[in-house]
């Protein structure tokens, strides 16, 4: 599937096209944005989300987009998000309805269409938008402030700072050490925490980061050399010396304040709109995630870090959850490092190529469907080319990793009564209220997750009734 329909859905609404009716024109996103490409020289497509219960006069952020999309087009293409700000109104359906109507009349532009819920959902959660103010995402940053300081457009698209050249020759600070950016170990990826002491959801968020941390570089060997960054957004010296004292416990290192280029650009260079915020990359710079802060509120013991979109994930409550609605290949595997590299490299690979065969944007998201909380559209899966199987109609499908001993894995094991074995591999169907594994003794290797995958989804696995999912999990 297209990068476009994928972020923004099959249909966009034509806002140009709209009539004394309220009656817009629903145009192909590919159509509506032919010429826009996900990277490299071409014209680029900006998120615009905004608000239609708020004042036009208490925030004129849509004049002066205009007025630059104006200048740019065709360079630039918008597709706007109207979003609803929750202040206690009580405005019902037709009122928004309306307010969606009323914001896109004769703009130049696209739109997500009103009762396109999921998209609308998907991108603001996607792009951490903070309610009721209005900004543009270009290429996954928000540039709304650049956009206000660049009224002309000069600058358009305007790209980050490097990040290296941001922190080229600054001497980060620690509890009794310090060291340039260019010294940190290449494979150590660097979480970089977005905060001030004046902010009280930072100071109530730092214990949970540092836990987190401190798990995680126990927990997996190939994170042990994680690095908290610390970026102040602090109006005092005195003020960051506190926050730096809030997350010494992990060996942060920390911008210093008399860097203060340095830190002023930081937000810019990752794409921070407010705090606090989580931004994780590798070692060269490369953005894995970049609303940590939102991941790690959803899986606090930080089981699936670093967070950045895969096709495997290791199962959490917050996954038990969705497996009331989805059928789940689930591997079973004790609590040691290296078996969860090995499920991890066993699994992988038919869960890529089943994301691929179905176009399906994981981490779990499915673009044909109305909501990604009431999946109810089957697919065909094309099974693997050395299967003789036939592709077989069925739901979305999640694929976990169990680890023995945690409390995800135990409760959904003692609902359906699996037994301890490990390694063992299942696909489990609350929707249907079946279930199927693996012979105990068989070998578990990719080829043969490869083929109990397919046999799953051809419908010839050898399945077993489970009774109906229940709150126990």
């Amino acid at each position: 599937m297209d990068w476009r329909e994928k972020l923004l859905g099959k249909v966009l609404v034509k806002c140009e096209s709209g009539n004394q009716n309220g009656q817009f024109q629903n145009v192909s996103t590919l159509e509506a944005l032919s010429d826009c490409v996900e990277e490299g020289e071409g014209a680029v497509c900006g998120i615009y989300f905004s608000f239609a219960n708020i004042s036009d006069t208490s925030d004129d952020f849509g004049v002066r987009l205009e007025e630059v999309y104006k200048r740019v087009h065709p360079r630039l293409k918008v597709v706007q998000v109207v979003l609803w700000a929750h202040v206690g109104t009580p405005e019902g359906l037709v009122e928004r309805e309306a307010g969606f109507r009323r914001s896109l009349t004769g703009k130049p532009w696209f739109a997500v269409p009103f009762h396109d819920v999921d998209t609308k959902r998907r991108l603001t959660q996607k792009y951490s938008i903070a309610v009721g103010v209005p900004t543009l995402v270009v290429r996954g940053r928000h540039v709304r402030d650049a956009l206000l300081d660049d009224p002309l457009g000069d600058r358009f698209p305007w790209p980050p700072p490097p990040l290296a050249e941001v922190l080229r020759g600054v001497q980060l600070q620690g509890d009794g050490d310090s060291r340039l950016y260019e010294e940190l170990p290449a494979d150590a990826v660097r979480v970089f925490y977005f905060a001030a002491h004046w902010c009280p959801p930072c100071r109530s968020f730092s214990p949970s980061l540092c836990a987190a941390l401190s798990a995680v570089r126990k927990r997996r060997t190939k994170y042990a050399n994680t690095q908290l960054i610390l970026v102040s957004s602090d109006r005092s010296e005195q003020s960051y010396n506190r926050t730096v004292q809030s997350v010494s416990s992990v060996g942060a290192l920390s911008v210093p304040w008399s860097a203060s280029d340095a830190r002023l650009a930081m937000p810019a260079a990752l794409g921070v709109a407010g705090i606090p915020a989580l931004v994780i990359t590798d070692g060269a710079g490369k953005i894995l995630t970049a609303n940590g802060r939102h991941h790690l509120s959803a899986d606090p013991l930080a089981v699936n870090f670093p967070w950045a979109q895969r096709p495997v994930s290791v199962l959490t409550e917050q996954a038990l959850l969705k497996m009331a609605r989805h059928p789940a290949v689930v591997l079973f595997i004790d609590d040691e490092d290296s078996e969860i590299e090995f499920a991890e490299s066993v699994i992988t690979p038919s869960a890529e190529s089943y994301y691929e065969e179905c176009s399906i944007q994981y981490p779990g998201f499915c673009p044909y469907q109305n909501s990604s909380d009431d999946e109810t559209m089957d697919f065909d899966y094309p099974t693997s080319r050395h299967s003789r199987m036939k592709k077989k109609p069925f739901k979305h499908v999640m694929f976990y990793i169990g680890i023995d001993g945690t409390d995800s894995a135990d409760m959904l094991r003692e609902h359906i009564g699996l037994d301890d074995a490990v390694p063992l591999l299942t696909s489990i169907d609350f929707p249907k209220q079946r279930l199927v594994t693996m012979k105990y003794g068989d070998e578990i290797t990719t080829d043969s997750v490869q083929n109990f995958v397919d046999a799953y989804l051809s419908g010839n696995a050898d399945f077993k009734p489970l009774k109906p999912y229940s709150e126990k999990c």
